[in-house]
């Protein structure tokens, strides 16, 4: 039975394939339509496999009589054109579904739903359903038309946030905007001679780049590509043109490809560092992440590297009004008292020093700690240690005063009575009751005894003594509310004084040897995925405020820089105030991620780009004009501008890249703000 021409226009319009290989498609699955393209989509190959292992009389007869040198057992050879068509459609299909995730299929008709491979040679297919291999969903980010994401003058380039839900994006940002970092994380040291380029590469596509394989090496990507990569994102967000970026590419990385939320956080500089030290063992700023804790008694002495610090707050532990200080001190000294002679302490405190904080209470709404926006490392130092450890045995004493204060202040403000069942009752409460009780007795028996007398006369009995108790109850009611009031105030007097001495090293000091030197300022913060907080160096606003600040050597602005992929413009750039970050940090989500560095490491000298890495932007500059050019001529010329008007093409990528490129000029020091003025 041949086949119908209803279903070879079908299979044809689906497969895109010439009517004489369609209808051996067809023949070969009975003239099912449904049959014959699921099998087409699932092997393209399926036919070609079938004619070489299935006996063809037409073919036995063809090559005897048409080419007589071909064996008749041997199958049937398709044309060049055939094989070029054929070549062509599958190359098609294939590329249809190139970019998608595998597919499984469920029955979703059975009793319980199954997903896997097919189980029966025959499905009907309004009972099939499709499903992705993995169960978590990736959402894909949007991105607006290029004019709406062309970088605003005197704002700062950023990356967006990561469809995975990390924070990598934004750490990456405010490393950025810390001098030291940006030299630690451009790696002059390891630069190399060509940076490829990929269009896409801005949007997340990662860069492949060539690599020489040697016998059975492993074929993964070499442990210098995290390097590259973030040289690129540095050079990206120097000198790019566009609005903001993407880190995909960066986790993409082996290592950080598998790491979920804030793993990515702790394992990207852990796994630079470990590039730097493979590549360029010499580098000055290799350590610049590294910090060191160590734990000592007598000879003993344990230490261990760390590049971020995780700091969780134990509901136990948490007490309102806390601050930074107070959550490293329970991480570190958890329960001591002083009087342990074991030594906790930070044997090294990094120059640019990467903290996550976060509550350990799952129904915590928000952070609720106190955050600094100067830091001294002085308190944690090995130096320290014994000041710390006398400051440990006073806290402990004065919450010891603190807590029995007020447990005499309860026990003092409370009556309860031998009955178990009877709840206590507030001594106040009962006093105020038992007098105004008296008082109305009083006053009742003053008027039942003197109906019949002048006011002048004397009151009966039973009136002076009530009016006696009442007098006496009030006068026990005031000693107690003095009594109360006097505990209050010492055990404020107590927090006050727990408060100060909480204080030390954590801000200049009249007294001699308790002055902090170690400084350390809040450089960014990473509250939200969608949200960063940066400091970035800028130019004053105006005139006034270049003549205030006019000592300073740089001006820091504090900058929001936010992307939302469901508003219609998705970026945010806003200038802050200081408070209005140390605010968000405190009344934000329960986890937050904080940036501090050393003045060493806000007094590295900001260099140019390498040529390399500057021809590297410069490219994608010219690809993000392009993308601006045909936005641009995809809508009507103004009237006073000729359609049919050519313009200077722009250069090509390759162009660019075989410039002869001479040694960056050395770097001046930055205008003084007199120096802005004219």
């Amino acid at each position: 039975m041949g086949s119908s021409s209803d279903a070879i226009a079908q299979f044809t319009a689906v497969s895109c394939l010439p009517d004489n290989i369609a209808v051996e498609w067809l023949k070969l699955y009975d003239n099912d339509i449904d049959k014959t393209t699921n099998a087409f989509f699932d092997d393209p190959d399926a036919l070609q496999k079938h004619s070489q292992n299935t006996w063809n009389e037409s073919q036995f007869h063809t090559d005897r009589t048409n080419n007589p040198g071909q064996p008749p057992w041997a199958p049937r050879q398709l044309t060049l054109a055939e094989q070029e068509e054929a070549d062509m459609q599958k190359a098609m299909a294939l590329s249809t579904s190139q970019f998608l995730p595998a597919q499984e299929t469920g029955v979703t008709a059975a009793e319980k739903p199954y997903f896997g491979p097919v189980r029966h040679e025959y499905h009907d297919t309004k009972n099939w359903i499709m499903t992705t291999s993995k169960a978590t969903a990736k959402e894909i980010l949007l991105n607006p038309e290029p004019k709406d994401r062309q970088r605003q003058p005197d704002t700062p380039a950023f990356l967006r946030p990561s469809p995975a839900g990390h924070r990598l994006p934004g750490l990456v940002k405010v490393l950025h905007a810390i001098p030291a970092a940006r030299e630690a994380l451009l790696s002059r040291e390891c630069l190399k001679a060509k940076y490829e380029h990929h269009n896409e590469w801005w949007d997340g596509v990662p860069i492949q780049s060539p690599q020489v394989i040697h016998g059975e090496e492993d074929h993964d990507t070499p442990p210098q590509e995290i390097i590259h990569e973030g040289q690129r994102l540095i050079a990206f967000l120097d000198d790019t043109e566009r609005a903001y970026g993407s880190a995909e590419a960066l986790t993409a990385l082996p290592g950080l490809r598998d790491c979920t939320e804030d793993c990515t956080i702790k394992e990207f500089p852990a796994l630079w560092y470990d590039a730097a030290l493979r590549h360029t063992p010499a580098a000055p700023l290799n350590h610049i992440f590294q910090s060191t804790g160590a734990r000592a008694r007598g000879e003993y002495f344990e230490s261990e590297d760390i590049t971020v610090l995780d700091l969780e707050i134990h509901q136990q532990l948490f007490e309102p009004g806390q601050t930074l200080y107070d959550a490293l001190d329970s991480l570190l000294w958890p329960n001591r008292d002083g009087s342990d002679p074991e030594e906790i302490f930070l044997e090294k405190v990094a120059d640019v020093l990467v903290i996550r904080v976060f509550r350990g209470d799952v129904t915590a709404k928000s952070l609720d700690i106190k955050v600094p926006a100067v830091w001294y490392s002085d308190r944690y130092r090995r130096s320290s240690q014994p000041r710390i450890h006398q400051m440990l045995a006073d806290k402990v004493a004065i919450k010891d005063e603190i807590d029995e204060l007020e447990a005499r202040k309860q026990r003092a403000s409370a009556f309860k009575s031998s009955r178990q069942s009877d709840k206590p009752v507030e001594v106040n409460h009962l006093l105020q009751t038992a007098q105004q009780h008296f008082i109305k007795g009083s006053d009742y028996f003053a008027m039942t005894n003197g109906i019949a007398s002048t006011e002048t006369e004397q009151e009966g009995p039973k009136s002076e003594a009530y009016r006696r108790i009442a007098e006496e109850l009030k006068v026990l009611s005031e000693r107690v509310a003095a009594r109360l009031q006097a505990f209050e105030e010492s055990r404020d007097k107590a927090r006050e004084k727990l408060r100060e001495l909480s204080k030390l090293f954590t801000e200049p000091s009249d007294i001699p040897g308790e002055t902090p030197h170690d400084k350390y300022t809040l450089r960014g913060v990473c509250a939200e995925p969608e949200t960063v907080y940066v400091q970035e160096r800028s130019k004053p606003d105006d005139e006034d405020e270049v003549l205030i600040d006019a000592p300073a050597a740089d001006h820091w602005q504090w900058w929001r820089l936010s992307y939302d992929a469901h508003a219609a413009q998705p970026t945010s750039c806003n200038k802050v105030r200081e408070i209005e970050v140390l605010k968000a940090v405190r009344d934000g989500p329960p986890s937050a991620i904080l940036v501090y560095a050393s003045e060493q490491a806000m007094s590295v000298e900001n260099k140019e780009l390498p040529p390399q890495l500057k021809s590297f932007v410069q490219t994608d500059n010219l690809a993000f004009a392009a993308e601006l050019a045909s936005s641009d001529h995809q809508s009507p010329p103004p009237d006073n501008e000729d359609p049919n008007s050519s313009s200077t093409p722009l250069p090509s990528y390759n162009d660019i890249n075989n410039q002869q490129f001479s040694p960056p000029p050395t770097a001046g020091r930055d205008k003084s703000y007199d120096e802005y003025i004219p």
